[in-house]
């Protein structure tokens, strides 16, 4: 039976900061998300124990050409994490949050990081469905697990990242498949800004893809509508993060997306489960041209999303310096004086 002399979490926190020292409404969005979090919670706490995880796979479109890299860069790029070389490893480093990378569909023989490999790269999605309905499960059990390991750990928000070539374009493939809205609306330059050519063969493949597929991904429900739409046009990543954010709802953590891989994931979970709306943090408006798009399939508009400064770079690099300013303000919000305190002095 419900306490019921436990007041509800919105009525605590608005008698929480009632007597703060601080202007109402002065801290703008970073109330908002304080109130999120604690929310999710279910209580006032200003300690956040966050992890980063970055799942890496290769996906069977750059098999095409015109991602203008091959499957050796997801491999390598993948060890540079490992080792604190990358971008976003650097930022956690130096912002003492923990990561782990989660080989979820690398296309080397053998695993790196965390080793959850469900196969060597997804096919190529403009001759045959990414994966199998197995292979989907895979990924997806696996991003759901490793939220679950961290819970039990007492990690309490986490974030997210990618790596893997021609994932913007499966990202685009998922995002207009889920919404309808046509690949023009999509399609971003990916890792080659400032190449309208590569932009046109990449509007044209995505186009491509989902008219063979269209007839594939149709289904009365929608939780599965958007398990076939991963399966045939997505990748493991993107199955991964898709478990990991619908495991961060049933366990009641906040999550932080990144940028339009994320945010097309953070759209597919939505439509699982509504609920993820609740759960979900913006970090920054990536340069990728459908974020936007997919940040409003989760109720986050433009003026919600705290870090405007164009990035693409993926690994989560925009979610973790959106984990260190929430982690900033999670403090000071607790901590902080009151106005009585102030009085006194």
């Amino acid at each position: 039976m419900k306490d019921k002399s436990v007041l509800p979490i919105e009525e605590q926190l608005n008698r929480f900061l009632q007597p703060k020292c601080l202007i109402p409404g002065g801290l703008g969005l970073w109330e908002d998300y304080f109130r999120k979090i604690c929310t999710a919670w279910g209580e006032i706490s200003g300690e956040i124990r966050p992890q980063h995880i970055i799942f890496s796979a290769d996906n069977g479109c750059n098999m095409e050409g015109y991602v203008g890299y091959n499957y050796e860069v997801t491999q390598k790029q993948s060890r540079n994490m490992l080792l604190g070389r990358s971008s976003a490893t650097q930022f956690c480093n130096f912002n003492n949050i923990p990561y782990e990378v989660v080989d979820v569909g690398i296309a080397s023989d053998d695993g790196i990081g965390v080793d959850r490999k469900v196969a060597k790269g997804t096919k190529n999605i403009l001759n045959h469905p990414a994966m199998t309905e197995d292979e989907f499960n895979s990924a997806f059990q696996a991003g759901y697990e490793r939220v679950e390991h961290y819970v039990k750990q007492g990690i309490n928000l986490f974030s997210f990242g990618e790596m893997g070539l021609g994932n913007t374009t499966t990202s685009a493939c998922v995002l207009s498949a889920l919404t309808g809205a046509d690949p023009t609306e999509t399609v971003g330059p990916g890792s080659w800004p400032n190449k309208p050519d590569l932009m046109k063969r990449k509007i044209d493949f995505v186009r491509a893809v989902l008219d063979k597929h269209k007839a594939s991904i149709v289904s009365d429900s929608e939780a599965e509508r958007v398990r076939k739409i991963v399966a045939h046009v997505g990748g493991f990543d993107i199955a991964a993060i898709l478990g990991a954010m619908l495991a961060c709802v049933e366990f009641k953590k906040p999550f932080v997306i990144d940028g339009f891989i994320t945010s097309v994931a953070a759209a597919c979970a939505v439509h699982i489960n509504d609920c993820v709306k609740d759960y979900a943090l913006p970090s920054h408006n990536s340069r990728e041209k459908g974020t936007e798009l997919a940040l409003a399939e989760v109720d986050i508009t433009q003026d919600m999303v705290p870090i405007q400064a164009q990035m693409s770079m993926g690994e989560g690099t925009g979610a973790i310096l959106m984990v260190q300013m929430l982690k900033t303000t999670q403090h000071m919000f607790v901590h902080v004086g009151t106005f009585a305190d102030l009085m006194k002095l």
